[in-house]
């Protein structure tokens, strides 16, 4: 999409219903996490938001406590149709997948001996991997010429994957220091 595009000019959720079956569509297809299925889906296909609007929404709610996909699903509800948008984007993305896991917890049970079943959740795990790495480069697009951006999500992969650092004292330092730097350059 142009970044040209206003946000007046694009398409927008017609209403809280359609909020709802999008997410409900977005949690049944994924598995280890939706990211870079709700990225797809509301930027590529949709195009409620454009790249730097998802990844601004989505650096807020990796900021915000509890599960990132959770905050991402109330702030792009809220977005458009507040507190009602906000419930039905987290309805639609919780509802089913909760019908789902209780169903497979109990097969689970019954089967978790199985060495295929042991397989195929590796298999899952390997993909699920996949999936936030390919997600991962195609954000990172929406760095491109913003040298401190691209060195504040350098610095945050070094802490985490070679420091060894808990995510929250990463998002904690890095993540004031960035906002501060932000709005230094906001001022001039």
């Amino acid at each position: 999409m142009d970044a040209d595009t206003s946000p007046a000019e694009r398409p927008a959720p017609r209403s809280a219903t359609e909020l709802f079956v999008t997410y409900a569509v977005i949690s049944m297809q994924s598995f280890g996490g939706a990211l870079a299925i709700v990225e797809r889906t509301i930027v590529r296909r949709k195009r409620w938001l454009d790249a730097k609007e998802f990844v601004g929404v989505y650096a807020i709610s990796q900021a915000l406590p509890g599960p990132t996909g959770i905050s991402l699903c109330v702030l792009l509800g809220d977005r458009f149709f507040g507190l009602r948008g906000a419930a039905a984007a987290l309805a639609g993305f919780m509802l089913l997948p909760a019908v789902g896991v209780i169903g497979i917890a109990a097969l689970f049970q019954q089967f978790q001996h199985v060495p295929w079943v042991q397989g195929a959740l590796h298999g899952m795990g390997a993909a699920s991997v996949g999936l936030i790495v390919h997600t991962a480069l195609h954000m990172s697009r929406t760095l491109r010429g913003q040298r401190i951006g691209v060195a504040v999500a350098l610095l945050a992969f070094l802490a985490v994957s070679f420091g060894h650092l808990p995510v929250s004292t990463v998002v904690l330092t890095l993540g004031a220091a960035s906002v501060a730097l932000a709005w230094r350059a906001l001022a001039k």
